[in-house]
């Protein structure tokens, strides 16, 4: 779908890396471009498998890997050498350091007008937060997403995921999307800010319009949908496994009751889940009756909106992923295969090419630097002699 768009990557980590990614599943070119002899940080992660980080591996397959020192003036030339040949700069650098460089969108437009300058930040690139140290907790906490989360009287709980991280990746994959289609339309090029904490706050929307304009605060664990109703919540079963209930609407719940033969309960629709209320009381006496497999029987013959919460290893196993074909082999640098997640966007009619394995630190420093910048081996030698690569 992207063929033809070439992709220059500066970022490392997880939001930009991850970004880039989905950019080179939908076919276009990516260059990561890396600290020599250092690289992405990711890279040096445990767990480590096929002698890289397993982090790393898993979110930076089709793409290829140069080296550059973007702090010796040789390596800043080169960078400038290869923009007018790119589509789009993804950079995740603290707000000013690309422009200490000498690198910034101003200067960088100059000798490439179409150019889609993306920066990926914790908190954009203005305002008394934007030069902050920060990680994905630190931006659940800024926007409000972390004081929402967890149980009724508890602690906060930070996710399991990383909500920051990913979104963001996919706001910039947004954005880069809809500035190619600018270019496409005017040639003119974008610099695009992209900060993880802002696409939080869009996270927010619905908790942040119900307090600004009806005055209603979102309180944690007791939400409509995350942990106020009995009729859309979390039960542990028999054997210590969990349910989730989200019958929130009214002939789902029926159907639920129906189904257990509780036609009494039906009337407790939107009981609240405290202890001590009575239809939420026997709800989880109902849920420990039976064992998460018993359940996940039940949901198959009622429809009610009913599920059993699956460990990781349970759905790496589970028919959802297989019958979805959601794992896909990638191939690595050792010559062996990776089980990976594949891009969850299905095109009907758009070509699939085998991807590209995540590529060892400069490993395409020869047919980059050849192609595109038009240096000879002799060249690349002495850049690497020189530590520019």
């Amino acid at each position: 779908m992207l063929e033809g768009i070439r992709v220059l990557d500066l970022s490392r980590l997880l939001p930009g890396p991850y970004a880039s990614m989905i950019l080179g599943d939908l076919g276009a070119e990516v260059i990561k471009v890396e600290e020599p002899g250092r690289g992405d940080y990711m890279r040096y992660f445990t767990p480590q498998a096929h002698g890289a980080g397993v982090f790393f591996l898993a979110v930076n397959r089709n793409k290829k890997s140069i080296t550059l020192n973007l702090k010796k003036e040789r390596g800043k030339e080169i960078l400038r050498t290869l923009v007018p040949k790119a589509d789009v700069l993804l950079e995740g650098f603290r707000p000013g350091v690309m422009e200490g460089l000498g690198l910034g969108y101003d200067a960088l437009r100059e000798i490439n007008p179409g150019l889609v300058y993306c920066s990926l930040s914790g908190y954009g690139q203005d305002g008394s937060h934007s030069k902050l140290a920060g990680h994905d907790a630190n931006y659940l906490a800024v926007s409000g997403v972390l004081g929402i989360t967890g149980i009724r009287d508890g602690r906060p709980v930070i996710p399991g995921v990383q909500v920051a991280d990913f979104t963001g990746g996919l706001f910039a994959v947004v954005g880069i999307l809809s500035a190619l289609w600018q270019k496409q339309r005017t040639r003119r090029g974008a610099h695009l800010d992209v900060a993880m904490t802002d696409g939080l706050f869009s996270l927010m929307s619905m908790h942040l319009a119900s307090l600004m304009t009806a005055g209603t605060a979102a309180a944690r664990g007791d939400m409509m949908l995350s942990g106020a109703l009995a009729c859309y919540n979390v039960y542990q079963t028999m054997d210590d496994g969990y349910v989730v209930l989200a019958a929130l609407e009214e002939k789902f719940w029926q159907n639920f009751c129906r189904g257990l033969d509780r036609s009494d309960l039906i009337q407790s629709h939107l009981s609240r889940a405290e202890d001590g209320d009575p239809a939420y009381e026997e709800l989880k006496y109902i849920f420990r009756s039976r064992t998460a497999e018993e359940w996940r029987d039940f949901a198959g013959r009622v429809e009610c909106c009913l599920s059993v919460v699956d460990s990781a290893e349970d759905i790496i196993t589970g028919s959802y992923a297989r019958e979805r074909g959601l794992f896909t082999e990638v191939p690595l640098a050792d010559g062996k295969t990776m089980t990976q997640v594949r891009n969850p966007i299905v095109f009907s009619g758009a070509g699939a090419k085998a991807p590209l394995p995540p590529p060892e630190l400069g490993r395409h420093n020869a047919e980059i630097y050849g192609e595109l910048a038009g240096l000879t081996g002799d060249d690349i030698a002495k850049l690497r002699a020189d530590g520019v690569i």
